[in-house]
């Protein structure tokens, strides 16, 4: 029987937070059947990417029971079959602290080997010490807002008919926004994030990109979905010639989650922004 202690969430449901680590606790989702809709072949995606997911409040006991803690960044390749599901990664993480381990190695290994398993493709983990998180510090998004656009917005379910080009000329942009807001699709959750759109092509109006994106407040995705449809959408509607978009969602749980799809071959630097 698996150690840990009962809590109730906000539906007064009980959950079980285990504290003895049990892998069984992950689960997926498949990317296959949203992708479908969005007609991306999974043997011919359109873009490169990976979904970065920070923990922050990982722990577990060392060999002769002192807690041990780290940031521990896990990076899931968007060529996997599944997605990992965000509360259940939460309360697999959660059952490691109460359980010993010897070296870090062993800590990685594990971890490593229950995310590929799930994903179904090889998942990379880093340990990152406190003192290393703090002395990367908070990083500003480059590059120019659309916040300070002075616009109405009324549309407020998704709507890719926003996104329009405003004229013949090719620019090379990077706008961002930090207005960005969907809802969880297990929970009914606001998941805000940030959202950078960096492209080369056919200059995009901002008023539309901005009223877009501001329209999938009311929209239920997985974060990793949403930043799919982002970019199907932009390229659908704009034809842009080179496209990343990355997005940087707040921490729920204790885990913030940054999906990246580009038509570059080298990810951007992972950097933490404000919310996380």
């Amino acid at each position: 029987m698996t150690e840990g202690s009962v809590g109730k969430n906000q539906l007064g449901q009980e959950t079980e937070y285990v504290t003895t680590y049990t892998p069984s606790l992950l689960d997926a989702f498949p990317r296959a059947i949203q992708r479908r809709a969005l007609g991306i072949a999974e043997d011919a995606l359109p873009f490169r990417g990976v979904d970065v997911w920070n923990a922050y409040e990982f722990t577990w006991l060392n060999q002769r029971g002192k807690p041990e803690v780290a940031l521990a960044q896990i990076q899931v390749p968007s060529k996997s079959a599944n997605i990992i599901e965000s509360k259940s990664l939460k309360l697999y993480l959660g059952s490691f602290s109460g359980t010993k381990f010897g070296l870090r190695g062993e800590v990685v290994s594990t971890l490593e080997s229950d995310l590929t398993l799930a994903a179904e493709a090889p998942v990379s983990v880093t340990l990152i010490a406190p003192e290393q998180v703090l002395n990367n510090g908070i990083v500003p998004i480059v590059g120019h807002s659309l916040d300070t656009l002075d616009i109405d917005v009324d549309e407020y379910y998704r709507n890719p008919d926003l996104l329009v080009p405003e004229s013949d000329t090719i620019v090379r942009e990077s706008l961002y926004t930090n207005l960005f807001m969907a809802k969880c699709p297990m929970t009914g959750q606001p998941d805000c994030a940030s959202i950078l759109i960096q492209y080369n092509g056919q200059s995009i109006s901002h008023e539309g990109l901005l009223r877009y994106l501001i329209s999938y407040r009311e929209h239920s995705e997985f974060a990793e979905q949403i930043a799919e449809r982002i970019f199907v959408d932009l390229m659908n509607r704009c034809s842009p010639d080179r496209l990343t978009v990355q997005a940087r969602f707040s921490r729920r749980g204790g885990i913030d989650i940054n999906p990246y799809r580009s038509h570059e071959e080298k990810m951007s630097p992972d950097t933490r922004n404000w919310r996380q």
